[in-house]
């Protein structure tokens, strides 16, 4: 099947998805105005135009954070994505993880070694009015010319219809968290997605475009 009309969610093996994809992210954004979301995203190997290709996987929306904690826990089972891109300074989030790891780390479970779900933070927070960039961003990508972004059938481009440009200078981070997940996730890949092995969990990573 093609990676372009994969539906989403597919079931793809560990070596189907390394064979499939030269990296993989996840992206998530906490219940705000609009439910919280999370995305699961696979960059193809070839280069295409100035960067790679970035499928759309899986996504997952719940007004619960606890519930978006665990099925992004499970996604990471899956997936297992070389990171998660979100904030971090979300309190309810970070106890709800926590939970995760030691329930991973109980007795039950202290004889299986498996991975656990983290967030990795990203300059876009710091941002000012950063839908004026995002959304930009989002819709180059998704150019039908150019395009470089397969969101195939997302909740993700409801909402994007939803914006009226007059109203991108106001919105902030928890407006829309469909498309701050998304981007949080396509962004971040772009920037770094090529220099990294799939397998990659550092902490350290070259000094963002955005930073200087």
């Amino acid at each position: 099947m093609e990676i372009e009309t994969a539906i989403l969610g597919q079931e793809l093996t560990t070596e189907e998805l390394k064979t499939r994809y030269k990296q993989i992210y996840g992206g998530v954004a906490w219940p705000g105005k609009r439910p919280g979301f999370a995305v699961v995203i696979g960059m193809d190997h070839e280069r295409h135009l100035d960067n790679h290709n970035i499928y759309l996987l899986d996504e997952f929306e719940s007004s619960d954070t606890r519930e978006i904690v665990r099925q992004c826990s499970a996604l990471d089972y899956k997936y297992q994505p070389a990171r998660w891109i979100g904030d971090t300074r979300n309190d309810a989030a970070d106890r709800f993880i926590t939970e995760i790891k030691r329930e991973l780390h109980s007795v039950e479970n202290s004889r299986e070694h498996r991975r656990y779900f983290s967030v990795s933070s990203t300059l876009m927070l710091d941002m000012k009015h950063p839908f004026q960039y995002i959304l930009p961003e989002l819709k180059r990508l998704l150019d039908k010319d150019r395009r470089q972004l397969f969101l195939k059938d997302s909740q993700v481009i409801n909402y994007l219809s939803e914006i009226d440009p007059s109203e991108i200078p106001t919105l902030e981070f928890g407006d829309f968290p469909a498309i701050e997940a998304l981007a949080f996730a396509v962004i971040d890949m772009r920037l770094y997605g090529s220099q990294r092995r799939k397998s990659s969990r550092r902490n350290t990573r070259p000094k963002s475009p955005m930073a200087m």
